[in-house]
């Protein structure tokens, strides 16, 4: 797309809204296209910009990422997340069909197993926050899980309406709204409704897919790596043999099979 990266200042596709200004979701930016940012010709001129199509995948894994570390960042706050809230964890996670695991990385800082988008899924839709959260502010917790979860699948559809578009926009901002919320109300009041997350909750790291690190950047990317190739370029032959056992119908099982010698022998 010839654009800086997505942490610049002018960061989106379709306008020009800056980075320092994007948090005030009451400014209106018109849909166009964003020429303050642009830096290099199109890699794909071809590919008209009304058909760019969002990464949902990647949206998935980003968010599901910020929403599971703030909630076990809450959990290793308890004294009892060791002995008693880490077991049960780990058996609600099975009762749902998702492998998982605490287990310590270097530090003896708490870390977690890495889940896939299918497991990922799963934990939004089912997994009972409220059994680990009381109280609003655990409802709220599991809310976001849940609404979240309507949100992505609502983008994975193929057919929209303009009006279904407008009511994804301001089930978006709730969204928002409701994950940023601060408190509430005069403190040390039990009408004071607490907040939920602030900016410094949330850790600016993305976690990439084991698969995908150990499959494309296994060994050093330095000077093209052992290869000598770029990382796009053997990503693209990975999905041109993928592209090319599905058109031909090749077989990607491998059949075992026994051959006896002596017979080969006898028969001669």
């Amino acid at each position: 797309m010839g654009l800086n990266a997505p942490n610049s200042k002018y960061f989106c596709l379709y306008c020009e809204c800056e980075s320092n200004i994007r948090w005030d979701m009451n400014l209106k930016w018109p849909i166009n296209k964003n020429t303050q940012s642009k830096k290099k010709p199109k890699l794909f001129p071809v590919i008209k910009q009304k058909n760019y199509i969002p990464d949902e995948l990647h949206l998935l894994l980003c968010i599901s990422d910020v929403l599971m570390e703030c909630f076990f960042n809450d959990l290793f706050k308890k004294k009892e997340f060791e002995w008693v809230i880490k077991s049960q964890i780990e058996q609600t996670m099975k009762s749902i069909q998702v492998h998982f695991e605490f287990f310590k990385s270097q530090g003896e800082k708490w870390d977690w197993t890495s889940l896939m988008g299918p497991d990922k899924k799963k934990v939004l839709q089912h997994f009972p926050v409220t059994n680990f959260i009381s109280g609003r502010r655990g409802e709220d917790i599991q809310k976001l899980w849940r609404n979240f979860y309507d949100l992505y699948m609502f983008i994975r559809q193929t057919d929209l309406k303009d009006s279904e578009i407008d009511d994804f926009e301001i089930k978006v901002k709730e969204w928002i709204y409701l994950f940023c919320r601060p408190n509430q109300g005069q403190i040390n009041l039990s009408s004071q409704v607490p907040g939920l997350y602030r900016k410094e909750d949330v850790t600016p790291i993305e976690k990439k897919n084991h698969n995908q690190v150990q499959l494309f950047f296994g060994g050093t990317t330095m000077g093209g790596g052992i290869k000598g190739k770029s990382v796009v370029q053997d990503i693209m032959e990975f999905e041109n043999r993928q592209l090319f056992y599905l058109l031909n119908n090749t077989s990607q099982e491998i059949q075992i099979r026994n051959i006896n010698v002596e017979d080969k022998e006898n028969n001669n």
